[in-house]
């Protein structure tokens, strides 16, 4: 991927090409990008395209959608633009494309400001056939009504044979939504957002408030797609190696018909405050968790700079890294020493993704009565940063790691094109220049320049922003075990209130309507009318694989696989240990023994000074666990990986880091690692009700094979209730907790279990095998054995209990392996399941 520099310009500026105007052209040798910014001139739809040697092509629509309340309007709208269109009348027709094309990405988001619509595919035609479709369903949606009550809500009696029973309430973004509010980290940053921006549309909730979402009507649906889903609100952005001329032949073509119309979408500005302000919430728990104490969120938030000053919101960032982004952080460190609180609220860092930018700090597992002491914790730490200035080495490692993730060129969760347009949307939603954060050598060199010329640079950052910023919100979250059974009575109250006042008319239209629904739901789509989704055929398939270049060798013990490519100056080293001789009862450990790795101090340097170094040598270190099954002897494997990530320059000095942290790593830092553990168990508490389903499958998964089974007991249920058991009476578990910690690590830092995976271009890896060489030879052997582990057995189905208001239920079966005959039918039929029948 993007292996040749910026691809030679195909347009000057002020050419006209078909419907469109270059207005810009912008070489990118940062990302080895050609971008060119374009008006259609009929519609003034604003087209960006970055035009580079990735064949994953990335398009993507774009509208500004301001939320007049909190209706979850732009929310359910994104939901049912995608149902059919007038050209394409099906039911589900994104249910058509997911299943039917070869996109390597197809989805949408709805954001506080904005509504996106992107998809990519490898394959031209079938790149040309999502783009084709999506526009079509964006702008030329049929927006039927009952779309509008499957994807939003609709009501319904409980017997639907009885119009005398109680009236019901369902659709898929009311449930959705009704799971965003059991959450308590959606709930933090949701009483920030909306406090924070009272007077602008970040007051109102895009999503949806399950109880105000019952307030939209079917007009009000329609009015907002007619006001906002028009080019001339749009803007089109297309990434990728198919040539510009082409992008906008296609482009061209979708718009026929359209006319320029004036549409006001700006988002306006929230006026400053003169005074900082205050909000308490609740977020629910199950109600023996709320006689626990210390179970409050304290958070402190400010409003920043615009985000259309780019080279401020870079210096914010910064700034926002050297407080909270590493265990170095002064404000972080100064927060986790305090005893107010178990460990940084999870809303910690810096949002960019609405127009003024906002910085939340706060402290998770605390009082409600300590608020005030956190509050002061806080600004008198920021003042004292701003008087005496910042650790020189923290503003270089948060400099590096701006260069860094601008230099690393990868596939994520996400193609690497919508993580550009994640960027160039900062700027262009806001009718800012689109490429104003791609230029990142020349950012950073700027801000090097001014940071030269003013040694107090970020002290100055610091303390206008956050010292003396008056726009700043103390929110103040506390458990309720009552609060999912409030809401539910209001609820239900709603519900009552509307039956009683029915008609016998009334409530046989509710019954009739929801009878339709049931109707329209249950109709397959005609064949013919299928047929009109555009396909692709084999033959527009290329018959060349990807091959990902593997050379395999072996020094005494150690198995060394190695990939040269092309890595932007990147180099990348995995150290996999095989783990399947540590013993059942010893694996929940394991987890926290790869947070200890790499988040405590290793030989003459504390946790915070090891945070430095890391961030100035390296693009981070992970180590995580991942388990199986070999194709070729159909057993479970079960490794602990290490990854380090690094600049080319940096491979010495980063090898060495990492020779510190697996051999001279600090097992003695109690505070730290005892603040390591409750965060672990605070993060997997608040991932249960957002991510249930996962719990769910993990759990019915775990009896049925012993690669799920570690699943669970890593990173589910297991684990979380292993780490329950742990933080209760801490202090009288903490030492034996920990010689368990230093014996599995050695036990697993041994050379006869290692495999070494390295990737780099043809200059680095010489350089990188040679360093890795010295650190391979320093660990020891170990009496290998692998241990026979008996799966859990259930007796019958596992119920758990979480304080949300949506359940999640999940089905495991067996399957046999990948590189058995039955594994690539299966797959298919998994895709036919969830997208077709289920």
């Amino acid at each position: 991927m993007l292996q040749s520099p910026c691809p030679q310009s195909v347009f000057t500026e002020g050419e006209k090409f078909g419907g469109f105007e270059i207005k810009r052209v912008t070489p990118l040798p940062d990302i080895r990008q050609t971008a060119y910014e374009m008006i259609h001139l009929e519609t003034k739809a604003d087209v960006l395209h970055l035009h580079n040697d990735d064949p994953e092509n990335v398009y993507a629509i774009c509208f500004r959608t301001p939320p007049h309340d909190s209706t979850g309007l732009p929310h359910i709208l994104e939901h049912s633009v995608l149902a059919g269109s007038k050209r394409y009348p099906l039911k589900d027709v994104f249910n058509e494309l997911h299943r039917g094309s070869l996109q390597t990405f197809i989805n949408a988001f709805t954001y506080p400001d904005k509504t996106v619509y992107p998809v990519a595919s490898q394959v031209k035609k079938d790149f040309f056939n999502l783009a084709q479709v999506y526009t079509d369903l964006v702008l030329r949606p049929r927006l039927l009504k009952e779309t509008f009550q499957q994807e939003g809500y609709h009501f319904a009696w409980s017997d639907e044979n009885n119009l005398n029973s109680s009236l019901a309430i369902s659709g898929i973004v009311y449930n959705e939504m009704k799971g965003a509010y059991s959450s308590p980290d959606s709930l933090m940053f949701k009483a920030i957002q909306e406090n924070l921006y009272p007077d602008t549309v970040y007051r109102n909730d895009s999503g949806g408030s399950p109880e105000v979402i019952p307030d939209l009507t079917y007009e009000q649906f329609l009015a907002f797609h007619r006001a906002y889903y028009s080019p001339s609100n749009a803007r089109f952005f297309f990434y990728g190696n198919i040539s510009p001329q082409e992008c906008l032949s296609f482009l061209d073509e979708a718009l026929q018909g359209f006319e320029a119309i004036a549409v006001e979408s700006r988002i306006a500005d929230q006026p400053r405050w003169n005074a900082p302000r205050r909000v308490a919430g609740e977020y629910p728990v199950n109600p023996e968790e709320e006689t626990q104490p210390s179970k409050a969120v304290v958070n402190i938030a400010w409003m920043l700079a615009d985000n259309l000053d780019y080279e401020t919101v870079i210096l914010l960032e910064i700034v926002s890294w050297a407080l909270v982004g590493s265990n170095a952080g002064p404000l972080k460190k100064a927060l986790l020493e305090s005893a107010l609180g178990e460990d940084l609220s999870p809303v910690t860092g810096l949002e960019k993704d609405l127009k003024q930018l906002a910085f939340m700090v706060g402290l998770r597992g605390t009082d409600a009565g300590r608020a005030e002491a956190i509050e002061s914790l806080i600004i008198d730490t920021l003042s004292q940063i701003a008087d005496s200035g910042f650790d020189q080495d923290l503003i270089e490692g948060a400099l590096h790691q701006v260069e860094f993730q601008a230099k690393e060129i990868h596939r994520g969760v996400y193609p690497y094109g919508i993580t550009l347009m994640g960027h160039v949307l900062h700027t262009w939603l806001y009718d800012g220049d689109p490429l104003a954060g791609l230029n990142f050598s020349q950012i950073i060199a700027n801000i090097r320049t001014r940071w030269n010329k003013e040694p107090d640079l970020f002290q100055k950052i610091l303390r206008q922003w956050f010292c003396d910023n008056p726009h700043r919100l103390m929110s103040v979250m506390t458990p309720s075990a009552a609060y999912q059974q409030e809401r539910e009575a209001r609820e239900n109250k709603f519900l009552q209130d509307i039956a009683v006042n029915m008609s016998w008319e009334e409530r046989e239209k509710i019954a009739a309507e929801a009878l339709r629904l049931q109707s329209f739901q249950a109709a397959s789509d005609p064949p013919e009318v299928l047929a009109l989704i555009p396909a692709v055929g084999i033959h527009d398939l290329s018959r060349e694989l990807d091959m990902i270049p593997v050379t395999a060798d072996s020094r005494e013990d150690v198995v060394l696989l190695t990939h040269e490519l092309f890595t932007n100056d990147s180099a990348y080293l995995h150290l996999t240990f095989d783990i399947s001789h540590i013993a059942d009862e010893w694996q929940p450990y394991l987890p926290l023994l790869c947070r200890f790795m790499v988040k405590l101090g290793a030989g003459k340097h504390d946790y915070d000074e090891m945070a430095k170094r890391i961030a100035l040598k390296t693009g981070g270190i992970s180590a995580s666990l991942a388990s199986g099954y070999n194709i070729e002897t159909g057993k479970v494997w079960q490794k602990l990986i290490v990854h380090i990530r690094m600049l080319s320059r940096n491979i010495s000095e980063a090898i060495q880091i990492l020779d510190h942290i697996l051999f001279q790593g600090k097992l003695t830092e109690l505070s730290k690692i005892k603040d390591l553990v409750f965060e672990g168990k605070n993060n997997l508490y608040a991932a249960v009700v957002p991510s249930g389903h996962i719990f769910a499958k993990r759990t019915a998964a775990s009896s049925l094979s012993l690669a799920a089974y570690r699943e669970d007991q890593w990173h589910g249920r297991r684990q979380l209730q292993f780490l329950a058991g742990l933080t209760d009476n801490w202090d009288a578990k903490r030492d034996d907790f920990i010689a368990r910690i230093a014996d599995l690590k050695e036990q697993i830092l041994c050379r006869n279990n290692l495999l070494l995976n390295f990737t780099a271009d043809d200059r680095s890896l010489p350089v990188l095998l040679e360093e890795t060489d010295a650190l391979a030879a320093r660990m020891g052997r170990t009496a290998f054995m692998p241990v026979e582990t008996p799966l859990p057995v259930f007796s019958g189905h596992v119920g758990i209990s979480i304080p949300a208001q949506v359940s999640y239920v999940a089905h495991s079966f067996p399957a046999p392996i990948y590189g058995n005959p039955l594994s690539a039918p299966l797959f298919v039929l998994s895709r036919l399941l969830s997208d077709g029948f289920l």
